[in-house]
């Protein structure tokens, strides 16, 4: 026993902490049960040696560290302890206010639990009582264990910079694969990362600059622990920075901090080269790999894929459910796509494109704006003085993005064909048409909209409506937009199909002070298609007829935020992605696994063969439906997890305790899912959520408001009806029957029939928190 030793890390410059550790320190080594050495003990002259510290985590026993303060060297040090399967020990001071909330907001590591203590006595009585050297758990971490699929992972920046787009962009244009930790979905757990990275290509994490107050320090702290895991798992690891960034001495060497755009494209590209290189000279070998494994049929080796679909674009396409949705879009001239995230707005873009890509025929264009592009656009527009012409301006805005997008992408594709190919009369002067106008078509999307803004700026607001109107018009319709539509119906005349798809409107969404300007931006674009459809579909003296498509996809919760604004909602034909009917998500698992090709003959023989029959004596079925959002992503993420927990039990099939262990994790996700819904339309909404922790499934309005009063001073009609909307609540509409809004019934009604019920029943209104959120937050049924 006292030949154990363990390794202490904690914030360096935190004179508060330090007292109480060096005090417990002492006591616990006097004790003879194990040696802590502590970063302190391996300075040389007061300098910080990485080494050294990572050294001395090899060799320990049990690696301790204090996360009071989310220091991001200990973080770094937490995940390498973490890839060496170290028994892990963590403390936090709760006497620091944040202390607590820090740690539940991180949530890559909520798995591991903390001891608190608010002085050294308290801290070494804990030691002693837990015994962590004796008795903490290791963090499995087996390749057996991990998914078969190689992927390139990527840690992308939550601001959507230059420097970030370039990243994305040379990521997706090398078609190699990928699995992305985007700050937007949503954070990925801890058990996600242990199950991607031992199988990893290579790894990319890009932080933010540490200079704004702006900038999150949870996301840097993930970011650091995931490089401390990666590090130690000896990953191939790139660490990009925009500058100045205040780079933590543990990984300091490590970064590439950048000034500029081209700067940080010069890094990425110098190492994800050989990455590319090597990939694609060892994927035949990879993809034989891959059958064989599959063909073991093991509970080990059932691919259930990832449930966000950019993870997925290159296998979704094969065991994509084709829903009466899907398949009515690919006749339409124009669709709307609305839903909730996880609903499968990106998946049906995947699968549409994959599907019309295959004829040679077609023609698609996929447009996917960035948030900061509508920045852009919102700084203009803003200063008009007339509405109308801010409509006017927004739909001419939209119309040439449009166009130049067509353009540009048309141009690309006959620049890549075989030198053989001979250009027709029209192509030859299409070409010659974008050369001539190089600044506003042959360009990045974000570059080509500065262009064309930086022509419309020019606009005073001393200048008259029509004056102002005169220089809008001459700019883009008497000279940019006619002969784009001249030379886009020339080219594209012959073929079958031309399809265009506008996707991650939603990347852009927050609540702030332009939020009426920010639907009128979304509106208008919605407003457009079917002006942009209509016309490419006119055959006059003028114009070429082209049979061209319009599919765009956004967001129900925003979608429903830009109609309260609209005055024409009839206009735009949607199309709702509803998952009501509980067998169409059974199927999404179904075709996955099928997809995977483990010997399953049918659906029936997969459920006998590879999963339980109930799960608290209820049909495994009925158990779930119960449980989870009805989305495809929520069926997805609750099923990979209850595998996991499965396979690392070491069981054939998954069993009722795999899947109790996998609602915890499944509830913690959905939760979290919904922090991008809300758009900073609730202040503090992670507080309010903690508000309800311990509470009873159905609680009176009495109840809730209380709940809402303890956290918020906003209005709390509003901020019931928000909660309504993301589903976190439900209203009670008959005795004992809570409905939760949905896109078979109105919200209108839904309300209408909980008012009728309350009034005949001479009693407050009732509300039921939803299932899937019942487990993390401890909620009483």
């Amino acid at each position: 026993m006292g030949n154990k030793k363990a390794f202490y890390a904690y914030s360096s410059h935190k004179e508060d902490l330090l007292e109480d550790i060096h005090e417990a320190v002492k006591i616990i080594n006097e004790s003879k049960q194990l040696t802590i050495t502590t970063w302190e003990d391996l300075s040389i002259s007061g300098k910080y040696i990485i080494n050294g510290i990572l050294k001395s985590i090899d060799d320990c026993d049990l690696f301790i560290c204090d996360l009071t303060y989310l220091n991001f060297n200990v973080l770094y040090e937490l995940g390498y302890a973490i890839s060496k399967e170290k028994k892990i020990w963590i403390t936090l001071n709760t006497s620091h206010p944040k202390a607590t909330s820090n740690y539940k907001t991180l949530r890559s590591i909520t798995t591991i639990g903390y001891t608190g203590y608010q002085n050294s006595n308290e801290l070494t009585n804990k030691f002693f009582t837990e015994l962590p050297h004796e008795y903490s758990e290791l963090i499995d971490i087996k390749s057996n264990h991990a998914e078969i699929t190689k992927n390139l992972i990527y840690l992308k920046c939550d601001k959507n910079t230059n420097a970030s787009n370039r990243v994305s962009s040379l990521i997706a244009k090398s078609q190699i694969p990928k699995k992305m930790d985007d700050p937007f979905e949503g954070n990925e757990p801890l058990s996600w990362y242990l199950n991607v990275l031992p199988n990893a290509l290579g790894v990319v994490i890009h932080f933010h600059t540490s200079d704004s107050e702006s900038d999150n320090p949870i996301i840097t702290a993930r970011k650091a622990l995931i490089a401390g895991l990666s590090k130690g798992l000896g990953l191939n690891t790139l660490l990009l920075a925009h500058k100045p960034f205040q780079a933590p001495l543990d990984y300091q060497d490590l970064l590439k901090i950048h000034s500029t755009a081209s700067e940080c494209e010069d890094y990425f590209e110098s190492w994800f080269e050989p990455i590319v290189d090597n990939y694609k000279s060892s994927e035949e070998d990879y993809t034989d790999y891959k059958a064989e494994q599959r063909a073991l049929g093991q509970l080990s080796n059932l691919i259930i894929g990832d449930y966000v679909a950019e993870n997925e674009n290159y296998d979704l396409v094969e065991y994509f459910l084709e829903t009466a949705e899907y398949k009515e879009a690919l006749n339409s001239q124009q669709v709307l796509f609305v839903g909730r995230k996880g609903t499968g707005k990106t998946a049906n873009l995947i699968k549409i494109k994959d599907e019309l890509s295959s004829d040679k025929r077609n023609f698609i264009i996929s447009i996917q704006p960035q948030g900061h592009e509508f920045e852009g656009i919102l700084n203009i527009f803003t200063n008009l003085k007339n509405e109308s012409e801010q409509g006017h301006l927004i739909e001419s805005i939209w119309k040439c993005l449009i166009y130049t997008e067509m353009a540009k992408q048309y141009y690309e594709y006959l620049d890549d064909l075989p030198l053989h190919y001979q250009k027709s009369k029209p192509e030859e002067d299409f070409i010659i048409y974008v050369k001539q106008n190089e600044r506003f078509i042959n360009a990045d999307f974000t570059l080509r909209l500065e262009n064309i803004i930086s022509n419309l700026g020019k606009l005073k607001q001393a200048e008259s409506i029509e004056e102002q109107r005169l220089k809008v018009s001459e700019f883009l319709h008497d000279s940019m937009i006619k002969q784009l539509r001249d030379h886009l119906g020339n080219v594209l005349q012959n073929k079958e199909k031309v399809t265009i798809l506008i996707d991650n409107l939603d990347k852009s969404w927050s609540d702030n002070a332009q939020i009426e300007k920010l639907s009128d931006l979304l509106f208008g674009l919605l407003n457009v298609t079917h002006k942009i459809t209509e016309e490419f579909h006119k055959n006059s003296y003028k114009h070429v007829k082209v049979n061209l498509s319009l599919i765009v996809f956004i967001r129900s919760d925003i979608f429903s935020r830009i109609m309260s604004y609209a005055s024409e909602r009839d206009k735009i034909p949607t199309k709702h992605l509803s998952w009501s009917e509980p067998l169409l998500l059974f199927r999404v698992i179904e075709n996955r696994i099928k997809y995977s090709r483990n010997g399953v003959t049918s659906p029936e023989a997969l459920w006998e063969q590879y999963f339980c029959n109930e799960v608290d004596g209820v049909p495994l079925k009925k158990f779930v439906t119960n449980l989870i959002l009805p989305r495809p992503r929520d069926i997805i993420y609750f099923f990979k997890a209850a595998l996991q927990e499965a396979v690392n039990r070491g069981h054939s099939k998954v069993e009722e305790e795999d899947f109790k262990s996998a609602e915890y994790s499944y509830s913690e996700y959905a939760l979290q899912s919904l922090f991008p819904e809300n758009g900073g339309r609730i202040e503090d909404l992670e507080t309010i959520f903690y508000e309800f922790a311990g509470e009873t499934s159905i609680i009176t309005h009495e109840q809730l408001e209380d709940c809402l009063r303890q956290n918020s001073s906003q209005n709390i009609d509003q901020l019931i009806e928000i909660l309504c909307e993301m589903t976190f609540i439900g209203k009670e509409i008959q005795e004992n029957k809570f409905e939760y809004y949905n896109e078979k019934r109105p919200a209108q009604v839904t309300n209408r029939l909980a008012d009728k019920l309350a009034a005949r029943k001479s009693q407050l209104k009732r509300y039921q928190i939803n299932p899937a959120f019942h487990a993390y937050l401890g909620i009483e049924k």
